[in-house]
């Protein structure tokens, strides 16, 4: 198994994702970094991630040939991991893996060189959220009302990364991107998605084989998204937003 041959393992660190940049020179294919605490947790966009003991804070280091894939791949595999528990959980593209409708966990890809650092944040054990989180942050534990055994999931996880790894490795791809359909939350949905400069809106149809969502925009035209800040709305709350003039 590649993923998790090479695991470095802390009681705290700023972030699993910078620890991981220090080990890039030498680090083999699936090195992990993985955390009890994470002092400076980040998730998309220079968001602040909180990242208490708890949580699995971890940092796994790939070299794939199609990293655009990544985030299905991992998405996919946290999915996979709490099937073994009966637990389903919901992916949001592009990054999001939700239960209840509430984040429980997220995925930071980061291209470095030839390299790509996959941080992911899974909220496992945490009893409770700031005020400011709590109605869009949730922890497995808080849905089940029951704790789990962190190393355990942690090395389902690595199991469930590694085989879907090699399943990119091997190039079937449309087997991965088969089972991200299954777990998405998102197909048939109306989402506004916020790229530089502009805001698009429109209903997912599926995802690309590069990893980008598919929609349709209000004119029936089709677009092709690799990437942004996406929300699910409603079409009539997309379409007003999207052309309400400033100020108003």
């Amino acid at each position: 198994m590649i993923i998790g041959s090479k695991l470095y393992y802390e009681d705290e660190v700023d972030s699993t994702n910078i620890y991981a940049k220090s080990l890039l020179k030498t680090a083999s294919d699936g090195t992990i970094v993985l955390a009890d605490l994470q002092t400076a947790g980040k998730g998309r966009l220079d968001r602040p991630w909180y990242s208490p003991v708890g949580g699995i804070w971890m940092s796994v280091i790939l070299k794939p040939e199609k990293p655009n894939l990544i985030p299905v791949l991992t998405s996919v595999s946290l999915c996979e991991t709490f099937m073994t528990y009966d637990i389903l959980l919901g992916l949001k593209w592009p990054n999001d893996v939700t239960l209840n409708k509430k984040k429980v966990a997220g995925i930071l890809c980061e291209v470095v060189d030839q390299s790509v650092i996959v941080g992911i944040g899974l909220n496992l054990n945490i009893k409770e959220f700031p005020p400011e989180l709590r109605h869009t942050a949730t922890s497995v534990f808080i849905e089940t009302k029951k704790s789990f055994d962190k190393m355990a999931v942690f090395q389902m996880l690595c199991k469930e990364i590694d085989y879907n790894y090699m399943m990119l490795k091997g190039d079937h791809v449309s087997h991965l991107l088969t089972k991200w359909r299954h777990y998405t939350i998102m197909l048939g949905k109306d989402v506004m998605i916020e790229l530089p400069g502009r805001k698009v809106t429109g209903r997912v149809l599926d995802i690309s084989s590069d990893g980008g969502l598919v929609i349709m925009k209000p004119d029936n035209t089709i677009e092709r998204i690799l990437a942004g800040d996406c929300q699910l709305v409603s079409m009539e709350k997309a379409t007003r937003d999207d052309h309400a003039k400033p100020g108003t």
